[in-house]
Protein backbone atom coordinates (compact mmCIF):
# COMPACT_ATOMS: atom_id res chain seq x y z
CA UNK A 1 0.00 0.00 0.00
CA UNK A 2 3.24 2.30 0.88
CA UNK A 3 5.48 1.38 -2.03
CA UNK A 4 4.49 4.15 -3.79
CA UNK A 5 4.64 6.68 -0.94
CA UNK A 6 7.51 5.91 0.28
CA UNK A 7 9.43 6.03 -3.43
CA UNK A 8 8.11 9.54 -3.35
CA UNK A 9 9.55 10.16 -0.08
CA UNK A 10 12.65 9.45 -0.70
CA UNK A 11 12.79 11.32 -3.90
CA UNK A 12 11.70 14.17 -2.24
CA UNK A 13 14.03 13.58 0.56
CA UNK A 14 17.02 13.26 -1.94
CA UNK A 15 16.25 16.46 -4.16
CA UNK A 16 16.27 18.06 -0.42
CA UNK A 17 19.88 16.62 -0.24
CA UNK A 18 19.06 14.43 2.30
CA UNK A 19 21.29 11.42 2.48
CA UNK A 20 20.86 8.14 5.04
CA UNK A 21 23.37 8.30 7.67
CA UNK A 22 22.29 5.75 9.86
CA UNK A 23 18.85 3.83 10.65
CA UNK A 24 16.96 5.12 13.19
CA UNK A 25 16.57 2.96 16.38
CA UNK A 26 13.03 1.33 16.76
CA UNK A 27 12.11 -0.28 20.51
CA UNK A 28 10.37 -3.53 20.03
CA UNK A 29 10.69 -4.38 16.59
CA UNK A 30 9.52 -7.86 17.28
CA UNK A 31 6.51 -6.46 17.99
CA UNK A 32 6.16 -4.87 13.95
CA UNK A 33 7.60 -8.58 12.80
CA UNK A 34 4.66 -10.49 14.59
CA UNK A 35 2.32 -8.20 13.55
CA UNK A 36 3.35 -9.10 9.92
CA UNK A 37 2.91 -12.64 10.65
CA UNK A 38 -0.56 -12.78 11.85
CA UNK A 39 -1.11 -10.48 8.67
CA UNK A 40 0.12 -13.29 6.39
CA UNK A 41 -1.89 -15.29 8.55
CA UNK A 42 -4.83 -13.32 8.13
CA UNK A 43 -4.37 -13.92 4.00
CA UNK A 44 -3.88 -18.18 4.31
CA UNK A 45 -6.93 -18.82 6.61
CA UNK A 46 -9.56 -16.66 5.17
CA UNK A 47 -12.23 -17.55 7.57
CA UNK A 48 -10.72 -16.27 10.65
CA UNK A 49 -8.95 -13.62 8.77
CA UNK A 50 -10.56 -10.64 10.71
CA UNK A 51 -9.22 -12.45 14.16
CA UNK A 52 -5.39 -12.49 13.11
CA UNK A 53 -5.91 -8.59 11.20
CA UNK A 54 -7.48 -7.25 14.77
CA UNK A 55 -4.24 -8.95 16.75
CA UNK A 56 -2.11 -8.07 14.00
CA UNK A 57 -3.04 -4.10 14.67
CA UNK A 58 -3.01 -4.17 18.14
CA UNK A 59 0.58 -5.41 17.99
CA UNK A 60 1.59 -2.89 15.51
CA UNK A 61 -0.43 -0.36 18.00
CA UNK A 62 1.84 -1.37 20.63
CA UNK A 63 4.95 -0.84 18.10
CA UNK A 64 3.92 2.83 17.59
CA UNK A 65 3.61 3.53 21.03
CA UNK A 66 7.13 2.10 22.16
CA UNK A 67 8.16 4.71 19.31
CA UNK A 68 5.90 7.45 20.16
CA UNK A 69 8.93 9.94 20.87
CA UNK A 70 9.21 10.65 17.40
CA UNK A 71 6.48 12.70 15.70
CA UNK A 72 6.25 10.93 12.63
CA UNK A 73 5.74 7.81 14.50
CA UNK A 74 2.98 9.63 16.62
CA UNK A 75 0.99 10.71 13.76
CA UNK A 76 1.61 7.36 11.64
CA UNK A 77 -0.27 6.36 15.21
CA UNK A 78 -2.64 8.53 14.80
CA UNK A 79 -4.07 6.78 11.35
CA UNK A 80 -3.05 2.93 12.51
CA UNK A 81 -5.40 3.71 15.61
CA UNK A 82 -8.02 5.43 13.28
CA UNK A 83 -8.04 2.19 11.12
CA UNK A 84 -7.89 -0.08 13.62
CA UNK A 85 -11.44 1.71 15.33
CA UNK A 86 -12.82 0.92 12.01
CA UNK A 87 -11.95 -2.72 11.68
CA UNK A 88 -12.27 -3.16 15.13
CA UNK A 89 -16.07 -1.99 15.09
CA UNK A 90 -16.32 -3.80 11.97
CA UNK A 91 -16.07 -7.31 12.67
CA UNK A 92 -12.38 -7.29 11.85
CA UNK A 93 -12.39 -6.27 8.60
CA UNK A 94 -12.15 -2.66 6.38
CA UNK A 95 -15.46 -2.00 4.87
CA UNK A 96 -14.55 -0.26 1.48
CA UNK A 97 -17.19 2.01 -0.15
CA UNK A 98 -17.90 -0.24 -3.49
CA UNK A 99 -18.58 2.74 -5.93
CA UNK A 100 -15.08 3.96 -5.46
CA UNK A 101 -13.42 0.37 -5.96
CA UNK A 102 -14.80 -0.24 -8.92
CA UNK A 103 -12.59 2.33 -10.43
CA UNK A 104 -9.61 0.34 -9.26
CA UNK A 105 -8.16 -2.26 -11.94
CA UNK A 106 -8.56 -5.09 -9.51
CA UNK A 107 -11.06 -7.81 -8.76
CA UNK A 108 -13.95 -6.90 -6.52
CA UNK A 109 -15.05 -10.35 -6.05
CA UNK A 110 -14.24 -11.51 -3.12
CA UNK A 111 -14.77 -8.71 -1.18
CA UNK A 112 -18.30 -8.59 -2.90
CA UNK A 113 -18.95 -12.38 -1.85
CA UNK A 114 -17.06 -12.12 1.77
CA UNK A 115 -13.79 -14.08 1.32
CA UNK A 116 -11.67 -11.22 1.14
CA UNK A 117 -9.52 -11.17 4.49
CA UNK A 118 -8.94 -7.56 5.07
CA UNK A 119 -12.08 -5.78 3.28
CA UNK A 120 -16.30 -6.08 3.55
CA UNK A 121 -18.59 -4.02 1.49
CA UNK A 122 -19.60 -0.88 3.43
CA UNK A 123 -23.13 -0.86 3.75
CA UNK A 124 -25.54 0.91 6.46
CA UNK A 125 -24.94 -1.43 9.18
CA UNK A 126 -21.32 -0.82 8.89
CA UNK A 127 -19.90 0.80 11.72
CA UNK A 128 -17.88 4.41 11.55
CA UNK A 129 -18.11 5.12 7.75
CA UNK A 130 -16.58 8.35 7.54
CA UNK A 131 -13.24 6.30 9.12
CA UNK A 132 -13.90 3.49 6.40
CA UNK A 133 -12.26 3.11 2.67
CA UNK A 134 -14.12 5.67 1.01
CA UNK A 135 -11.71 7.78 -0.82
CA UNK A 136 -10.69 6.69 -3.96
CA UNK A 137 -6.98 7.95 -5.02
CA UNK A 138 -5.90 7.65 -8.20
CA UNK A 139 -1.81 7.29 -8.33
CA UNK A 140 0.67 5.05 -9.72
CA UNK A 141 -1.10 2.70 -7.25
CA UNK A 142 -4.58 3.37 -7.20
CA UNK A 143 -6.70 2.57 -4.31
CA UNK A 144 -9.46 3.50 -2.21
CA UNK A 145 -7.84 5.06 1.33
CA UNK A 146 -9.50 6.02 4.67
CA UNK A 147 -8.94 9.07 6.50
CA UNK A 148 -6.49 7.01 8.60
CA UNK A 149 -4.37 5.60 5.37
CA UNK A 150 -3.65 9.95 5.19
CA UNK A 151 -2.26 9.69 8.13
CA UNK A 152 -0.39 6.85 7.78
CA UNK A 153 1.25 8.25 4.41
CA UNK A 154 1.94 11.53 6.23
CA UNK A 155 3.95 9.87 8.77
CA UNK A 156 5.47 7.48 6.00
CA UNK A 157 7.02 10.69 4.16
CA UNK A 158 8.24 12.24 7.51
CA UNK A 159 9.74 9.08 9.00
CA UNK A 160 11.54 8.89 5.17
CA UNK A 161 12.86 12.68 6.03
CA UNK A 162 13.97 11.35 8.92
CA UNK A 163 15.81 8.49 7.66
CA UNK A 164 17.27 10.87 5.05
CA UNK A 165 18.43 13.44 7.83
CA UNK A 166 16.09 15.97 6.24
CA UNK A 167 13.69 15.74 9.16
CA UNK A 168 10.63 18.67 8.83
CA UNK A 169 8.60 19.23 11.58
CA UNK A 170 5.02 19.77 11.85
CA UNK A 171 5.44 21.17 14.97
CA UNK A 172 7.83 23.62 14.11
CA UNK A 173 6.16 25.38 10.92
CA UNK A 174 3.12 25.74 13.43
CA UNK A 175 5.39 28.00 15.24
CA UNK A 176 6.67 29.59 12.56
CA UNK A 177 10.20 28.05 13.08
CA UNK A 178 12.54 26.51 10.47
CA UNK A 179 11.07 23.81 8.41
CA UNK A 180 14.07 21.53 8.85
CA UNK A 181 15.93 20.78 11.82
CA UNK A 182 19.22 19.05 11.43
CA UNK A 183 19.29 15.44 13.90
Amino acid sequence: MLLDVICFSFIVALLRGGRIREFPKFHKMWLLAVSIGLQVCSALFHSVGGIFISIAYAFILAFLLFNRKNEDMRIFMVGWFLNAIAIWTNRGKMPIDLEQAKKLPYDLEPIINGTNFKHSVLTEASNLPFLTDVIYMPSIIPRVISIGDIFIMLGAFLLVQRLMNKPISLLQLREGKSYATKS
